[in-house]
């Protein structure tokens, strides 16, 4: 991430569905809340550092340091149990049996825990280190209330360094004509054992760690079989993300007696209270515009209050100007909203303001989002697409294993296209 920004700071898959809190199915393997009284959930490595939450839930076998961190708004201690499961690289449920990737019996009761300190919504916080796994790959904590019922689940990623991936410089130039980013890259494997590597890897892309977008199955170009080697040169379309357009942030660290960046106003005649966010507008017709953002992620701070767990949560009101609906829903997106497409992220139109609305309750701090249409083909009607756009990668490398006969993740890299 920016240190300037930083410096800032500091100053489809089968689905494991069961019913949840409302008695409708839940997929226990998304990325996902199930339950209105659970609010921002935060799974990433852990080094006692406040800018570590801005990291992908992404570690090495040997460096297992994962904090799970959740608020419940309730006044009272309830009973959390985590159960962890592995999947495949397509998120879908892997055939191991728990003692395959665990050392013990997999359910882990959430013994930390502190209240809310003079908030204006009581509420429990609740904190939980992710047991250590015996294999690499992909990974989803589920939290149950009562050890039955489940109320979120995050993925996490653990990763082996047997394959050794870099990025290759994309020279084509084709991706700028429709404003893409273009991911090329090599893979050595002289460490392990391949029979055939066309069917024993697979290689897969995330951006800003959103999970509708990524790319799977990136298809290789060369193979060097001595070397063993494999290029990945991308001139598809169809492997390439879209470059989009830097994230819109707001700024509600401070709400008791002023306000912070992007925030009009704050309503203060009730609690919680309630921060109406500047009027945004479309940016499809202009030009590229730099400015530093989080890729889509957000930190908890409070500048109101020096007490621990004193972040009060408080009503945001977002407010999108269009003269017109379109045709397909608008999203708002970014990790305050888990990054899904849902009735909770979809905005609602109003035609007598001309104005898309949505709001949302967030825990004081600085968030980034953007206006996602829902087409596949123009998701950036709103926000306009530029190739110039930084982005954080991360690419991702399964070996499908004969013994133990599952996906591993053997190779990981994360890295910035466009870095300012």
């Amino acid at each position: 991430m920016r240190i300037l920004f930083i410096a800032l700071l500091l100053s489809g898959c089968s689905a494991l569905t069961t019913p949840g809190s409302s008695g409708n199915q839940v997929d226990l393997l998304a990325d996902a809340v199930f339950t209105s009284s659970i609010k921002t959930v935060q799974l990433y490595p852990f080094k006692n550092d406040v800018t570590n939450v801005l990291l992908p839930a992404v570690v090495a076998i040997n460096e297992q340091r994962l904090r799970l961190e959740f608020d419940d708004l309730t006044s009272s201690y309830q009973s959390y149990t985590i159960r962890i499961t592995h999947c495949n690289s397509d998120w879908s449920k892997s055939s191991l049996a728990n003692l395959d990737f665990l050392t013990e019996y997999n359910s882990f009761p959430v013994n930390q825990y502190a209240y809310s300190s003079d908030t204006h919504i009581p509420y429990v916080h609740y904190w939980f280190a992710v047991p250590r796994v015996k294999l690499s790959g992909n990974y989803v904590v589920t939290a149950y209330l009562d050890d039955t019922t489940p109320v979120f689940s995050k993925r996490f990623m653990v990763y082996e360094k047997q394959v050794q991936v870099g990025s290759i410089a994309d020279v084509s130039g084709a991706s700028r004509l429709s404003n893409k980013q273009a991911i090329s890259l090599f893979m050595q494997y002289s460490k392990l054992d391949v029979n055939n590597p066309a069917t024993q890897f697979e290689v897969n892309i995330r951006q800003n760690q959103r999970w509708d977008n990524m790319l799977v199955n990136i298809p290789p170009a060369f193979y060097r079989d001595a070397e063993k080697q494999i290029e990945y040169r991308v001139t598809d379309e169809q492997y390439m993300h879209d470059g989009g357009n830097e994230y819109r942030y707001i700024d509600l660290r401070t709400i008791l007696t002023t306000t912070g960046q992007h925030i009009t106003k704050v309503d203060r005649t009730a609690k919680p209270f309630t921060a109406y966010v500047d009027v945004d507008k479309s940016f499809e017709y202009d030009r590229y515009a730099l400015h530093l953002d989080f890729d889509g992620t957000y930190v908890i701070q409070n500048y109101d209050n020096s007490l621990q767990y004193s972040e009060n949560y408080v009503k945001t009101v977002f407010t999108l100007a269009l003269d017109k609906p379109l045709a397909q829903p608008v999203h708002l997106q970014g990790k305050l909203i888990n990054n899904a497409f849902s009735k909770e992220s979809e905005m609602q139109y109003d035609s007598a303001r001309k104005e898309y609305r949505k709001e949302l309750l967030l825990k004081q701090g600085w968030y980034n989002y953007l206006y996602i249409v829902q087409d596949k083909n123009d998701p950036f009607r709103i926000e306009g697409n530029h190739f110039e756009t930084e982005n954080s990668y991360e690419v991702l490398v399964y070996y499908k294993s004969l013994q133990p006969r599952a996906d591993l993740l053997v190779g990981y890299l994360q890295f910035t296209k466009n870095p300012h």
